[in-house]
Formats: C-alpha cells, sequence, structure tokens
C-alpha cells in the first residue's frame, strides 16, 4: 500500500510542476532565446564543443604528465614509486592517444557529412 502512496504522490507532483506550469506559463508573451554560443549550425557547435573538449583534456594530461614525471623524480630509487610514476605517465599517454584519434574520427565525419 505504501508504494501506491507514492506512486501517486509521484504523479501529483508530475502534474502540478511539468502540466500545471505550462498552461499557466503558455498565456504570457512569446519568449525569444537567443543564442549564446554564436554558432549557425551544428556542426558549428560541435565544433566548439570539441576545442573545448580538447582544451580540458590536454590540460589535464599535462597536469598528469606533471605530477607522473615529478613523482618519477622524486621516488629517489624506490621501485614501487618508480612503478607507480611510470603508470601514470604511461596511462595519461593512451588517454591522450584516445582523446586524438576520437577527435580525428569526428573530423573525418564532419568532412564527409559536410561535403
Amino acid at each position: 500500500m505504501n508504494q501506491f502512496n507514492n506512486l501517486k504522490y509521484i504523479i501529483s507532483c508530475f502534474i502540478v510542476f511539468f502540466v500545471e506550469t505550462n498552461i499557466i506559463l503558455a498565456a504570457g508573451p512569446p519568449v525569444i532565446v537567443t543564442n549564446p554560443s554564436g554558432s549557425s549550425s551544428v556542426s558549428e557547435l560541435v565544433g566548439k564543443v570539441l576545442e573545448w573538449v580538447l582544451g580540458v583534456a590536454g590540460s589535464i594530461a599535462l597536469l598528469m604528465f606533471i605530477v607522473g614525471g615529478v613523482m618519477y623524480i622524486t621516488s629517489t630509487g624506490n621501485e614501487q614509486k618508480i612503478g607507480v610514476a611510470k603508470k601514470i605517465i604511461n596511462w595519461t599517454l593512451i588517454g591522450l592517444i584516445i582523446v586524438l584519434v576520437s577527435y580525428s574520427v569526428i573530423a573525418i565525419l564532419d568532412n564527409i557529412l559536410t561535403s
């Protein structure tokens, strides 16, 4: 019986928040939404998003290369610390390769689809 009450509560919340607000908001003047990205097409928007993602991925990769290098330098011959540092550098390199390959695939598909 408790599950039935929860279901009634969820349905009533859905009706109040989504259905009733749409009826109330529909009576007002039309809302004009400007394009905050400044892009005129979907491919241009995807390109801007990809540039941002590549910037973030490159920054994280640079940071992780620095962390791995500092750990390698400060390991003072400890094999366990050297192993951890090498793993960080290797996984960072693998992640960076995956990001660059995925960007290349998307760029190739974009060229094929837009031409």
